[in-house]
Parts: C-alpha cells; sequence; structure tokens
C-alpha cells in the first residue's frame, strides 16, 4: 500500500481534489485509491483531511490529538486490497508548533516541530509527501486574495509579503519534510492546470487513471481586485467575523458579474519590476528545487514564464467604495426579505 500525504499548497486547485475524491471515493476505491474519512473512527465525514492536520498541531479541531492517531491506526488496519491511500490537507503546509513564533528563526524551529510531530503520528502508515508549487507570484496574490477574503486581514499586499514570506520559500518548506519522510514527490499546479484537466492530471501524477469517473466542476472563488479591496477595508471597521464572512459570500456572487466587475488580467498590486524582484529572489532555489524532482517538466525553468502584469491597482475611490456598498446592501436587503 502506498501512502500520499497531499500537503498542499493552498491555492493549487486543493478544493477541487478533495471534493472530487469525497464525491467519488467509492468508485476511486473500485480502481485502487482510498481516500478515507474520519467516519471510520466513528466522526463526522468531511471532504477534506484539514482536522486530521489541526489535531497534530494541538489547534481547534473536531478531532483530538488522541483520535488523530486513531485515524491513522485504523487506515493501516483496514487499507485492505486498495494500492494507493490518499490524505489531503493543505494546512499542513502552515501549522506550526507553537502557533505564534516570533522572528524567522522561531518560525523556522516552530515549522520543523510540527513536521516531526506529523512524520511521527503518520509512521504507522509511512506516507510519502505530494506538494505542489506555484509559481510565488501567483501564488502570493491568490493567497493575499484568500486571506482577505476568509480570513479578514487588514494588510496591504507589500505587508502581507513581507510578513508571509516563509510560505514562498519552497526549497526551505521542501528540506524540512525531506528531514522527515523518505520520498518527498513535487509537482508543478501550473502543469496540472494547463489543459483544464486538473483533476485528470492529479490522480495520473500519483499513478491512478480515473478513466471515466465523472468529474465535478472546478471551485474557483476568485475576486475582482477591487472588491478584495473593499473587503479589506471593511475588515477594518469592527465588523463580527460573522457579518464579514456574510460580506464575503456577497462579493463572490456579485463578482461573477463581468459586465459590472469585468476582469483586468494586466492589473496587479505592485508594480511588474517589484513583482520580478520578488520571484528573482526565489531563482536559485527553484533552480535547486528543479534538479531534485525525479520528473522534471519539460523546460529549463521550475515553473513556465509568468504574465506580465502593466497596470498597477492604485486605490479604491471613495465613489466607486459607495457604488459597491449599495450592491452589496441591495444583495443582502434582498436576502433578508426572502
Amino acid at each position: 500500500m502506498r501512502t500520499i500525504l497531499h500537503v498542499g499548497t493552498h491555492k493549487t486547485g486543493t478544493t477541487t481534489i478533495q471534493q472530487f475524491a469525497a464525491r467519488r471515493a467509492r468508485e476511486l476505491r473500485d480502481i485502487g485509491l482510498w481516500y478515507p474519512g474520519f467516519d471510520l473512527i466513528g466522526l463526522k465525514r468531511h471532504p477534506a483531511h484539514h482536522d486530521f492536520s489541526h489535531a497534530v498541531a494541538g489547534t481547534l479541531s473536531s478531532l483530538s490529538f488522541e483520535q488523530a492517531g486513531e485515524f491513522v491506526q485504523a487506515i493501516a488496519r483496514e487499507a485492505g486490497d486498495a494500492s494507493h491511500v490518499l490524505i489531503s490537507a493543505e494546512p499542513i503546509y502552515r501549522h506550526l508548533i507553537p502557533e505564534k513564533p516570533k522572528g524567522s528563526a522561531e518560525y523556522w524551529a516552530a515549522r520543523e516541530a510540527y513536521i516531526a510531530r506529523l512524520a511521527e503520528v503518520t509512521a504507522p502508515l509511512e506516507p510519502e509527501i505530494l506538494i505542489v508549487l506555484r509559481r510565488q507570484d501567483d501564488f502570493s496574490r491568490s493567497l493575499y486574495q484568500e486571506n482577505v477574503k476568509a480570513k479578514h486581514m487588514k494588510q496591504d499586499f507589500r505587508h502581507f509579503l513581507k510578513t508571509r514570506l516563509p510560505f514562498f520559500q519552497y526549497l526551505e518548506q521542501i528540506n524540512l519534510f525531506k528531514k522527515y519522510f523518505k520520498i518527498v514527490d513535487i509537482a508543478i499546479f501550473e502543469d496540472l492546470a494547463k489543459d483544464g484537466e486538473l483533476i485528470r492530471d492529479f490522480f495520473h501524477h500519483i499513478g491512478i487513471d480515473i478513466g471515466k469517473i465523472d468529474k465535478i466542476a472546478e471551485f474557483n472563488e476568485s475576486l475582482p481586485i477591487e472588491l478584495v479591496e473593499f473587503k479589506r477595508q471593511l475588515n477594518m471597521t469592527g465588523l463580527s467575523k460573522r457579518e464579514l464572512a456574510a460580506i464575503a459570500r456577497v462579493l463572490l456572487d456579485i463578482g461573477q458579474h463581468i459586465d459590472e466587475f469585468p476582469r483586468r488580467p494586466d492589473l496587479d498590486w505592485i508594480p511588474a519590476s517589484e513583482m520580478a524582484a520578488f520571484m528573482n529572489r526565489f531563482a536559485a532555489a527553484n533552480a535547486q528545487i528543479f534538479s531534485m524532482m525525479k520528473s522534471p517538466p519539460g523546460r529549463d525553468t521550475l515553473f513556465p514564464a509568468g504574465r506580465i502584469r502593466s497596470e498597477v491597482f492604485e486605490a479604491l475611490s471613495p465613489d466607486r467604495f459607495k457604488a459597491i456598498n449599495a450592491l452589496v446592501l441591495r444583495h443582502l436587503l434582498t436576502d433578508s426579505a426572502a
């Protein structure tokens, strides 16, 4: 039995993969891949294994640390004739012990403490790590949006890049995993998603041909850049997390109206030269990652070339803020009346 521990990173199609694996678990089991759920130990089944990753960290979770161990033992005991077991939880990529270290040195010590504990808990399965990487510039944009939208971040984009730097230091993250796990497999998100077949290509990468198993629609909860900034401004107003979450759902809805919020692929948070400098700081490390891949992509670099975004989003004007606010209020009032 081969156990794959899919650790993210975030914003690499993880939700789509997890939802597919959960919804098609029976069909996948028939072709040799087991995607176990927490019902294995008498708990509610979830599409992803996030609570397992939280329990290992000792943070708030529907699983206790002891139950995380029981989950692993149950998988080892009941895998049967499954050729592959998949556990998928992108929070593994961010968890720390302790949760809030101060400074770079403490961060990496806390990161290692978590990965060491993860290795200890999962030892009965002898898992291999699968980490999916995405260009640091695109990853930073997408992760920033997610933090503003779902975690109610107040920071601007430049501050975010400084405070989240370890998230983009892929080589250091990989080397920590390699210290505690025998196999660390690396895949590139842009390659998995290039032909619109993320699910098929992800499972093919781990040795599973999904054949004619019905796929599901990909989950894409992106917002236009001005709605991200609108949400960031609201995050600083003192609204409750529940209220902000409700507004985020409305923004996802109204953001789908292309006539009101046209997509601007040329628009970025910072100038192109600044983003290029951000990418360049990882060039040597990315080259090292490329050299350690067992099946490197057919090009000379870890990632394909990125798209240059020539325009900078300067600010949300007061008039535009009012217009978006009116749309949000109208939507909330309509839902309330219904």
